[in-house]
């Protein structure tokens, strides 16, 4: 399995050198650079969290199980198994998958701001709900049925699919992907009230269900 992360994560590393005629930044400017970024956001917050608002059909649109990078990924797990099949080797490459995701980095950024797939692999990074879009698209892509982004009001995501007469819940947060008998036992391990869940089949709104 190392080696499978290994290929996954492996890119080229480029060397920083300063433009010619021009000195490398010192701390100094970097952090002034910070601050006026900051300053940007600050300034346009309104308008870049409008732009990034999502409707329902935007939101089952970004579990993407035939995007190119997910297509990627699923090609480079599922040639551990010779061949991939899912009855027999769906629960293997789901961790896998969990794994590789797990080792992004989990960051908080300071607008609402949705991070591509291509994004999250240049930076290594991405919030809870991209790394959630992230795996449930990867679970899709292997022949899940089942897999869904929860969000709760407390902020958190999660992803629940079912395998095997079992049901799983990948916490982000946690770094943990747990199994429960049911899909009730599963909620349980959910902190805070569900308020919507999707996948690219389907959209439930749980606060209209009360």
């Amino acid at each position: 399995m190392a080696s499978i992360l290994d290929s996954l994560l492996k890119k080229p590393v480029a060397k920083a050198e300063p433009e010619e005629g021009k000195e490398p930044c010192d701390h100094s400017e970097q952090e002034l650079r910070i601050s006026l970024l900051k300053l940007v956001i600050d300034r346009y917050r309104e308008k870049i969290e409008e732009y990034e608002t999502k409707s329902v059909a935007d939101m089952k649109g970004m579990v993407t199980p035939r995007e190119q990078h997910i297509s990627e990924i699923k090609e480079k797990i599922t040639e551990e198994f010779h061949p991939y099949v899912y009855d027999e080797h769906f629960l293997s490459a789901a961790k896998m998958c969990f794994e590789f995701v797990s080792s992004f980095r989990t960051v908080s950024l300071p607008v609402s701001f949705w991070l591509s797939f291509s994004d999250m692999k240049e930076l290594m990074a991405g919030d809870e709900i991209d790394k959630s879009l992230l795996f449930c698209s990867l679970l899709r892509s292997l022949g899940s049925e089942s897999a869904k982004v929860f969000v709760t009001d407390s902020r958190n995501s999660y992803v629940l699919f079912q395998f095997g007469g079992k049901s799983f819940v990948a916490d982000h947060s946690k770094k943990e992907l747990q199994a429960a008998e049911s899909g009730a036992e599963a909620f349980k391990l959910l902190s805070g009230k569900i308020l919507y869940s999707f996948s690219d089949k389907e959209y439930e709104d749980f606060a209209e269900a009360e």
